[in-house]
């Protein structure tokens, strides 16, 4: 398989790493991810954070955001900002475990805001199963399953 367009990495500007560190710990934790590198400068800090166990460089990095960019509070849907990020979950129980042991405990410590519990949300997909969350600066997250991915692409296969 190629591994042609798939990412290979992104970089998300936080206001501040060492508060927003929890909150990317514990998810990519539970996601498979590795931190690889970090720093927490007084102006600048990061942390880098990898997937080793894929056939292609995968890393996202939480970076501070720069002076004097500090005071711009994220927009949702404003230019140059994503509008949420959704990761792929293994099946519903994964969407449910995701949301009982890494979001209601970053949420009760005040690191992250759950915007919708796992929930079907058939104006996507049928069978689409989803949390949706943000992070301590309100940049929005979704782990999801969508099973119809898999029933798409055996259709499109078969028609080959």
């Amino acid at each position: 398989m190629s591994s042609r367009g798939l990412l290979h990495h992104m970089i998300i500007n936080v206001s501040n790493v060492e508060r927003s560190s929890p909150f990317y710990t514990a998810m990519f934790r539970y996601l498979g991810y590795e931190l690889n590198d970090s720093s927490y400068g007084e102006d600048y800090g990061y942390e880098d954070w990898k997937r080793w166990d894929l056939n292609t460089p995968h890393e996202i990095s939480i970076c501070q955001v720069l002076e004097p960019l500090k005071a711009v509070p994220h927009q949702r849907g404003a230019l140059g900002h994503h509008c949420h990020i959704a990761f792929c979950a293994e099946d519903r129980e994964d969407v449910d475990r995701f949301h009982r042991e890494v979001l209601v405990p970053l949420a009760e410590q005040g690191l992250c805001a759950i915007e919708d519990a796992p929930c079907d949300c058939p104006e996507y997909n049928d069978g689409y199963y989803a949390t949706f969350f943000t992070d301590p600066d309100g940049l929005k997250y979704e782990f999801v399953i969508n099973p119809n991915h898999l029933l798409k692409k055996a259709a499109r296969e078969a028609a080959f």
